[in-house]
């Protein structure tokens, strides 16, 4: 989360977030912590907790983690 500013509870979270992804031992599992991780951001977004350059950054940390968990977890 380098150069994302959030509070520490949210920071927290999305660590977890991001660790689940790295985890996934299946591209389901990638997938599904893909998009769990992708909820969370909606949520931050819908609430209106953070401010919009900060919800792109986190969408795009997400959508990169998973990107290329799913590639490693590929078959060749």
């Amino acid at each position: 989360m380098d150069g994302v500013e959030l509070s520490p509870r949210i920071e927290r979270e999305a660590d977890k977030l991001l660790a689940q992804i790295a985890r996934a031992d299946s591209m389901i599992l990638a997938a599904k912590a893909g998009a769990r991780a992708e909820g969370f951001v909606l949520g931050l977004e819908s609430a209106g907790a953070l401010r919009e350059s900060t919800i792109d950054q986190l969408y795009v940390i997400f959508d990169v983690a998973t990107e290329e968990r799913l590639r490693c977890l590929a078959p060749i």
